[in-house]
């Protein structure tokens, strides 16, 4: 990971490391601890004293790096991520449905789901945090889901007025709303039917 998709550590910068540099080793330990333990016992009982010991670090060391636990479980889940990929088959609709069981996957077998209820509790008292959620985890999807409607909408897929963000929060919203609200499990086959839905919607709409 470069520094530059690092999460904002001390205010006001990325740690007390100036004069100093990074040992990405330790970095590297201290990411892989937390993501061990947050698969183990979620967000809530992750401790920095914790991931130290696994580490084989100490907590001043997390913590000239992390000014707190929920910066470095942010950077943490960024490991986790898939390379960004647009999955271009010649299909909007079939891109959108990859896009959508990646990100199924991503919030049921990795660490995110667990984690995220935490996380969103924190983001809405922590603004520093919630630009980190942001920028480093969703920005870089976002864009993948603009291009697969962008293309659509290229192709004649989708009609020329068709609302980008509606799209991305039609099939991206239930998701999270399973996941943070409701609890319940996702339906097999949501991918292709909230995509044929989207679809459907939107040339009606154009006829």
């Amino acid at each position: 990971m470069s520094e530059s998709q690092m999460a904002p550590r001390r205010p006001g910068g990325r740690g007390s490391d100036i004069g100093r540099p990074r040992d990405p080793d330790m970095d590297q330990a201290i990411l892989r601890a937390t993501i061990e333990l947050l698969s183990e016992v979620g967000y809530v009982r992750v401790s920095v004293a914790e991931v130290a010991r696994r580490a084989g670090v100490s907590k001043p060391a997390i913590y000239r790096r992390w000014s707190q636990k929920s910066q470095l479980v942010v950077e943490a889940m960024v490991t986790q991520m898939r390379p960004g990929n647009d999955n271009v088959s010649g299909s909007a609709a079939d891109d959108l449905i990859a896009l959508t069981d990646q990100l199924i996957d991503l919030l049921t077998l990795t660490p995110l789901g667990r984690v995220l209820p935490g996380l969103v509790a924190e983001m809405a008292a922590d603004p520093v945090l919630a630009a980190s959620y942001r920028n480093l985890i969703i920005k870089p999807n976002v864009r993948h889901w603009h291009a697969a409607i962008d293309r659509g909408i290229a192709s004649g897929e989708l009609a020329g007025d068709t609302d980008v963000d509606f799209v991305i929060n039609a099939l991206v919203g239930p998701l999270y709303f399973s996941l943070l609200i409701t609890g319940e499990p996702i339906a097999a086959g949501y991918a292709r039917a909230a995509v044929d839905l989207v679809f459907a919607r939107d040339k009606t709409a154009s006829s």
